[in-house]
């Protein structure tokens, strides 16, 4: 049994059973994995993959007991090359790391300048993807941490710390009647108005739907976006009322916008994950380090 082989598995899978996509990840051709594939199975006399004609499609009863040993095999050897890279040096390297864009585009841009000033020679990658994406990268390896509000305390084998908690906020044009509230504690008050917010899955957008729906409350939600940037153009443009997590109000870039503080959704906890069972690298732990200074 050969490394090549059980590696075809892992990226096979993380690529959705799509091998163009796990060749162009292994630097290889689509038929030499399948070879691969074709030596594994007949090794083992199982097949790994359930087929649907010539195409993979998902994991055969032995292929789910398999996987999580595979796994463990490359999470082993990602080991061994941290240890040793930390060797031979510390300060250089690359950290990959997968956020929401409201993580990266209002909270860790403090973080990554002084990371950055600590450890200049590191190539640092940001990928952005939704809560649950984030939490599979981190569990399958292909990112060393992951930042999240949602998701990343589901997964068995994270290592999730708490980075920051946090509540959403409302946001009006200066001339709404709203505006002039020093706070809204009243979940009724937003029943009469279109409401602007996140798209489900996302920000905490889970929380907002259970409160309304827990206070039998049917919103008017008019529009919903990825981010606080067009949930905050569009309420500017009259359109709604919004909802976005506070740190991502940026008063100097919408003046005609009022931020009305709110606890009515309750309070969030963004996490920061590792994989459980993988030593990371000593730059990786000085940016956790850091993020956990960020806030006192």
């Amino acid at each position: 049994m050969q490394l090549k082989q059980l590696e075809t598995v892992c990226q096979t899978v993380i690529k959705n059973y799509n091998l163009s996509q796990s060749a162009k990840v292994l630097h290889t051709s689509q038929s030499s994995l399948s070879k691969h594939i074709a030596s594994l199975e007949n090794q083992l006399r199982a097949d790994v993959f359930v087929r649907q004609g010539k195409r993979l499609v998902g994991l055969t009863p032995i292929g789910e007991q398999l996987l999580p040993h595979i796994e463990k095999i490359f999470v082993e050897i990602r080991t061994i090359e941290n240890l040793t890279l930390d060797f031979q040096n510390p300060t250089k390297g690359e950290l990959s790391i997968a956020t929401t864009h409201t993580q990266a585009r209002y909270v860790l841009p403090w973080v990554v300048k002084r990371f950055k000033e600590q450890f200049p020679n590191v190539h640092l990658i940001l990928n952005q993807a939704d809560p649950e994406s984030i939490a599979n990268m981190v569990a399958q390896g292909q990112v060393d941490i992951g930042i999240a509000t949602e998701s990343l305390l589901a997964k068995d084998n994270l290592h999730c710390v708490r980075y920051y908690d946090w509540y959403h906020h409302i946001i009006v044009p200066i001339e709404h009647a709203l505006a002039c509230l020093p706070s809204i504690d009243d979940l009724s008050i937003l029943k009469d108005y279109p409401i602007i917010t996140y798209h489900g899955g996302f920000t905490g957008r889970g929380a907002i739907d259970k409160v309304f729906a827990d206070s039998n409350i049917e919103p008017n939600i008019v529009l919903t976006a990825l981010d606080a940037d067009v949930i905050s153009t569009y309420v500017g443009l009259g359109m709604g009322v919004g909802t976005i997590a506070e740190m991502a109000f940026e008063g100097e870039h919408y003046r005609n916008l009022v931020k009305i503080p709110t606890k009515i959704f309750g309070k969030h906890v963004t996490w920061i994950a590792t994989r459980a069972d993988s030593e990371v690298r000593s730059f990786t732990k000085a940016f956790i380090d850091i993020c956990e200074k960020q806030f006192g």
